[in-house]
């Protein structure tokens, strides 16, 4: 054994060439990775595109939730009464414009004077605008009227509509329908043609509040062209007959098939007699009344003429001869051949006709 030899004890360096290579290893390592796809592979793009959907559907009911929300809000905002608005609503401006909304509705539906006023004061109190009782006329809108009574007429006649207020505009309508505003303005006098109309008419107040709505139907039919005597003694009588007064003089008279009595009652007496008819006209004639007597003094035969003016007003005129015409008006009938008077005529409001 040379002196530079040494014994082996088992722990001998190995030789070079069965040191570990640590590049090969690296490389070795890289290679088995490339041959190994289950490692760090990104996701596959189907599954980005199950995800966009996803999001995409969940956006989608987000927004159809509150769509459907907004528009359920709006349709019960839409149903709610004006009184429940008004409840709900603080803003002062919105407040006055509701309250606007409902005295219109009150006006077109016809409340009283006094609910009006009511709600007048109301909406001046909760809006603080007392313009609302300042203006108040402008609020109570009157009805028109018609100056010619609903019913029946010989001959065309010329229809006028008379204002509630003075400052109020006036549509109407004659084809039945209800107007508004897009209807013929008032301005004069409605020609009515022969045969059936209906008229109706509103107010509407400078403030743009409207009346409630007025009808009249009116049948005008063609005026009798004969001159000659058209009512026979029996009509004649028969419009005649009855129970009539004079409310501002306070007198009656009766006229049964046979006798005319007038009532006075001052001094308090009947003057009366049996007549006959001497003459009719188409609308009106003459009687003759016999042996006028007044509370026994007889002042001889008398002639009396009648005209009834307009059919159906329940009104007449008659005149002794030579006297001025005096207006007379209907009693009600109230049965059992008994007229009921608005005043009393010794010390009754009821007189019998036999």
């Amino acid at each position: 054994m040379t002196d530079y030899e040494h014994p082996s004890d088992g722990n001998e360096i190995k030789p070079a060439h069965d040191e570990l290579n640590w590049a090969e290893l690296e490389r070795i390592e890289v290679d088995s990775n490339q041959n190994n796809p289950s490692q760090n592979v990104p996701p596959p793009k189907k599954n980005k595109k199950k995800l966009i959907i996803i999001l995409t559907i969940i956006g989608s009911i987000l927004i159809l939730g509150g769509l459907t929300f907004f528009l359920y809000n709006q349709f019960a905002t839409a149903n709610l009464t004006s009184e429940e608005k008004i409840e709900k609503t603080t803003d002062q401006e919105e407040l006055k414009k509701l309250y606007d909304e409902l005295l219109s509705s009150y006006a077109a539906s016809g409340k009283s004077e006094a609910e009006i006023l009511a709600l007048l004061e109301r909406a001046a109190k909760e809006t603080g605008d007392q313009s609302y009782i300042q203006n108040k006329d402008s609020y109570l809108v009157k009805p028109p009227s018609f100056n010619l009574a609903p019913g029946s007429y010989e001959g065309t006649q010329n229809l006028e509509i008379i204002k509630g207020n003075s400052s109020d505009v006036i549509y109407y309508t004659i084809d039945g329908k209800v107007p508004n505003t897009t209807s013929p303005k008032y301005t004069s006098a409605i020609p009515l043609p022969l045969g059936e109309t209906t008229v109706k008419a509103i107010a509407m107040s400078d403030k743009g509040f409207y009346s409630a709505t007025i009808e009249g139907h009116y049948n005008l039919t063609t005026p009798q062209t004969n001159t000659q005597s058209v009512l026979t003694p029996k009509e004649f009588i028969n419009k005649i007959y009855g129970v009539w007064y004079k409310t501002d003089y306070g007198n009656s008279l009766s006229i049964s098939q046979t006798t005319y009595t007038e009532h006075i009652p001052n001094p308090l007496s009947n003057a009366t007699g049996d007549y006959i008819i001497v003459s009719t006209t188409d609308n009106g004639g003459t009687i003759k009344v016999l042996n006028f007597t007044v509370e026994g003094y007889n002042a001889g035969d008398i002639l009396i003429e009648f005209d009834f003016g307009t059919p159906g007003d329940n009104q007449m005129r008659l005149r002794h001869e030579g006297k001025p015409w005096w207006d007379y008006t209907a009693a009600d009938y109230i049965g059992n051949g008994q007229y009921h008077l608005p005043f009393q005529f010794a010390g009754s409001d009821i007189i019998t006709l036999d």
